[in-house]
C-alpha cells in the first residue's frame, strides 16, 4: 500500500471505528435496562457491524435471528434458574451456572439450526438467564441491535470490511 492508500484507509478506520462510539453511546444513553454480559455482546455485534459490513456475519437477519433467539432463550432459563432457586438449593451457584450455559447452548443451538449465526447472541442468552428483569434487558437488546442494523444499512455505501 503506498502513502496514500495508506491514509484513505486510516481515515476510513477511524471513522467507522467513530460510528460504533457514537452509536453505542446513543443506544446506552437510552437504555436503562442493560447489565454486563448485554453490553458486552451489543459491543461484539457493534465491531462486527462496522468492522466486517458486508460478511455474512453481520447481515440483518443474522444479527436479529440471533438476538432473537438469545432473548427467547435467556429469557426462558432465567425464569427456570427462578424456580430453581426458590428450592433453596445448596449449591446455587452450581445451579446458576448451568442455568447459565444450557442458555448459551441452546442459543446456539438454535442459531446453527435456522442459519442465522451471530456468535454475540450466545453472550446475550448467558447473561440473561442470570437476570431477573430479563424481560426488560431482552426487549432493549433486541431493539437496540436492530437500531444498528438500521444505521449500518443507511451507512452501508460508506463503509468497508476493515479486515
Amino acid at each position: 500500500m503506498n502513502g496514500g492508500e495508506n491514509n484513505k484507509r486510516n481515515r476510513q478506520v477511524i471513522r467507522q471505528c467513530a460510528l460504533i462510539f457514537i452509536t453505542l453511546s446513543l443506544i446506552l444513553m437510552l437504555g436503562k435496562f442493560f447489565d454486563g454480559l448485554t453490553v458486552a455482546s451489543l459491543g461484539a455485534s457493534s465491531f462486527i457491524l462496522f468492522v466486517t459490513p458486508h460478511t455474512n456475519a453481520s447481515q440483518t437477519a443474522n444479527l436479529i435471528g440471533g438476538y432473537v433467539f438469545g432473548a427467547i432463550s435467556g429469557t426462558a432459563f432465567s425464569f427456570l434458574y427462578t424456580m430453581f432457586n426458590t428450592l433453596d438449593f445448596a449449591g446455587v451457584d452450581l445451579v446458576l451456572s448451568i442455568v447459565c450455559a444450557s442458555a448459551a447452548a441452546v442459543t446456539t443451538f438454535l442459531m446453527v439450526w435456522m442459519r442465522k449465526v451471530h456468535p454475540p447472541a450466545a453472550a446475550l442468552a448467558l447473561g440473561l438467564a442470570a437476570d431477573p428483569k430479563c424481560a426488560q434487558v431482552a426487549v432493549a437488546a433486541v431493539m437496540s441491535v436492530a437500531i444498528l442494523c438500521a444505521i449500518r444499512h443507511c451507512l452501508n455505501k460508506h463503509i468497508i470490511n476493515l479486515i
